[in-house]
């Protein structure tokens, strides 16, 4: 049976993947989408520990278990934190899937600025709590054609951001934020499992990057989905699902 470890996004769950496990055979595939600290299961940790990046790892890591190789999938931070632990087991990938996902962020300057706004932002959370943060968040033109979908599949997205804590979101903002990683741009070359980078027709910053990440990559594949933003999984699963096989 071939294993799929998916790894989710910022103030997501292991719930935003329900709708690609619908259309998957589970006779031939077996998905584990484990929570980050933070959302899901685990939104009320508050040990800044179990932030760290290396933490994140050991997720990943537990998620794999004894898999000799996985398909490793992630979306936007999630596919941050799986770039970073395929590129330190690269004999247990079968194939990388990235949604609307990015290497970090190579300027040192624009990195410096980068963390600052998102230390700004977990202080805003803390403070004004997570309903005007989830507001704010929603409102990213990115995620236009997310807020797009029919309510019967929206609003189930909408009423889990919610349930988010304004501590676990700002501890993973702080610990894991896109500036608190370090920039992997230099380390692309490593990677020689195939790679399928996935971006949305409406997410033109993440269209650029995957670009520039494919030029990087050896086996890399780019797939720009039409009329779609950056929340792929949850707006056009059946596309994921084709990917996986």
């Amino acid at each position: 049976m071939l294993k799929v470890v998916a790894l989710h996004g910022f103030t997501g769950s292991h719930q935003d993947f329900e709708p690609l496990q619908s259309i998957v055979n589970d006779d031939l595939i077996e998905m584990i989408t484990p929570d980050w600290p933070g959302h899901g299961k685990l939104k009320q940790e508050t040990d800044s520990q179990k932030y760290s990046v290396d933490a994140h790892m050991e997720i990943i890591s537990q998620a794999v278990g004894s898999s000799k190789q996985v398909i490793l999938l992630g979306y936007s931070m999630g596919g941050r934190l799986a770039l970073n632990w395929a590129l330190n087991h690269p004999d247990r990938i079968q194939k990388l899937i990235l949604i609307g996902a990015s290497p970090g962020i190579a300027d040192v300057t624009e990195s410096a600025e980068r963390l600052q706004g998102d230390q700004a932002l977990a202080q805003y959370i803390r403070i004004h709590g997570v309903k005007p943060f989830i507001k704010y968040w929603n409102g990213k033109t990115f995620f236009r054609p997310l807020m797009s979908l029919p309510p019967d599949r929206l609003d189930p997205i909408l009423e889990r951001r919610l349930k988010n804590t304004s501590e676990g979101l700002a501890l993973s903002l702080e610990n894991v934020g896109t500036a608190s990683l370090p920039s992997l741009w230099p380390r692309l070359k490593e990677l020689r499992c195939p790679v399928d980078i996935v971006v949305g027709e409406k997410d033109p910053k993440f269209i650029e990057i995957g670009y520039r990440m494919g030029e990087c990559i050896p086996k890399a594949r780019i797939s720009v989905i039409e009329s779609a933003g950056h929340a792929l999984h949850l707006e056009r699963p059946e596309d994921i699902a084709a990917l996986i096989g």
